[in-house]
């Protein structure tokens, strides 16, 4: 394992943790997303920092008022952008990276405090889950038990890591698709990943939009083919949008 002359952080018990939300287009969501992240916190231990990526719906003007403390940042759309916007106006010793359709679980902060707190854990995720819960393939894939490999640790589990760390590997790479998967990558050199038992709970509306199997089968055929056959980021994002997704939210 390499750590580049790193020193991890010491313990975590009372830093400052930075929820950054980049987020297009989500007026449904972001109210849920923020209350979720925020419940039972105070400005003491948390800030919430929403990265509106031009919206055409009211997602920043919905998201104002909802925590003491919550900024709202504009970005040029593009998840890994925005989260690197997110990251350069927070505070925080701790990072955690939720999308906006995304919603923590009860005790997450200290949950995340404690994993980093371990001298050998550089980051990890939350155990995800896809909800509205419908049909067969997602109530296996909600029951899957996802491993702590750096190959499964994706954005829409909420990747987490110290600040420190973050700046280190130099942040999220802006590219269009991929970039959870390269801070991952990224993270590993630094430590051990954590998967905490704890259940973050996305939205399954892409699995709505393009079928359930469809979806599982196209996101595992884009990481292999990113990973292994060396594919370009901005022709898998190409074919993907011509499948009838959004590659920027």
């Amino acid at each position: 394992m390499e750590t580049d002359g790193l020193e991890i952080l010491p313990r975590f018990e009372t830093s400052l943790v930075s929820v950054i939300m980049p987020a297009l287009n989500e007026a449904e969501n972001i109210r849920k997303a923020i209350r979720a992240a925020a419940n039972g916190h105070t400005a003491r231990d948390l800030e919430i920092v929403v990265v509106d990526g031009g919206s055409a719906d009211d997602t920043a003007g919905l998201a104002q008022g909802q925590f003491e403390a919550l900024r709202i940042v504009h970005s040029s759309p593009g998840r890994g952008l925005q989260m690197n916007r997110g990251a350069a106006a927070s505070r925080g010793d701790i990072l955690v990276f939720c999308h906006a359709d995304t919603i923590l679980p009860q005790g997450w902060l200290q949950a995340v405090r404690t994993a980093l707190a371990a001298p050998e854990v550089s980051g990890g995720s939350f155990r995800p889950a896809f909800v509205p819960e419908r049909g067969l393939t997602l109530r296996l894939l909600n029951r899957f038990r996802y491993p702590k490999n750096w190959r499964f640790i994706w954005g829409d589990q909420a990747q987490f890591t110290t600040r420190r760390i973050y700046e280190a590997v130099g942040g999220f790479r802006e590219i269009p698709l991929m970039e959870d998967v390269e801070m991952a990558r990224a993270l590993r050199r630094y430590g051990k990943l954590a998967r905490l038992d704890l259940v973050a709970k996305t939205s399954s509306r892409r699995f709505a939009e393009a079928g359930a199997v469809r979806h599982v089968v196209r996101s595992i055929w884009l990481v292999f083919n990113y990973l292994y056959t060396g594919a370009d980021p901005y022709e898998l994002a190409r074919r993907y949008r011509s499948a009838g997704r959004d590659a920027s939210r």
